[in-house]
């Protein structure tokens, strides 16, 4: 099931995609920044920008409806079946394009936007916390091992289970700390 923080990331992604949709592939725009929202993990930032993709692809759909309905009043009366069944095929296939198109490209730049969140994830708590969402559930998230690491045969810190996870906190807090000191001082 979708939670609510997922949605919430899936709409801000599909408002920068229809924001930007005069430039060609905003919708892995959206779906970055949608992925880039949900997290570290690959797989739930593919999930934010597909619900992204999805979200975004419901204006088109609204208007090819209108669109169809628009041509098709001048249709009925006037052409034979077989000219309404290969305008309604045509009409079909253009739509399904357009979903593979928009909900695809978003997933895939919800994977990139995971992916940039894990390698940097100074900036996507700085991210969170500009929007206004919680940071802490995120730094539980990241300490989670990736699937990443598996499929390549890498080991990771969080693998070995030497390191602590309240180390990690502590040097966390005392970062924190510190870039507080240090914008005081400015």
């Amino acid at each position: 099931m979708v939670q609510t923080r997922t949605l919430v990331n899936a709409i801000i992604g599909a408002v920068i995609s229809v924001v930007a949709s005069f430039i060609p592939g905003s919708t892995v725009l959206g779906g970055a920044v949608a992925g880039f929202l949900e997290g570290p993990d690959e797989r739930a930032g593919a999930i934010a920008g597909a619900l992204a993709g999805a979200i975004t692809f419901i204006p088109f759909l609204i208007f090819g409806f209108f669109l169809a309905g628009f041509f098709s009043l001048g249709l009925i009366g006037g052409f034979p079946i077989e000219g309404v069944v290969l305008f309604t095929f045509v009409i079909f296939s253009f739509g399904f394009f357009l979903l593979l198109y928009t909900v695809g490209l978003s997933l895939l730049g919800g994977y990139l936007g995971a992916y940039l969140a894990r390698e940097y994830p100074d900036r996507h708590r700085q991210t969170r916390e500009t929007v206004g969402f919680d940071t802490n559930e995120t730094a539980r998230r990241s300490d989670a091992p990736s699937t990443r690491d598996d499929e390549f045969g890498e080991s990771s810190t969080f693998d070995t289970g030497f390191e602590d996870s309240s180390d990690r906190a502590d040097d966390r807090d005392a970062q924190r700390e510190r870039d507080r000191d240090s914008d005081r001082e400015v």
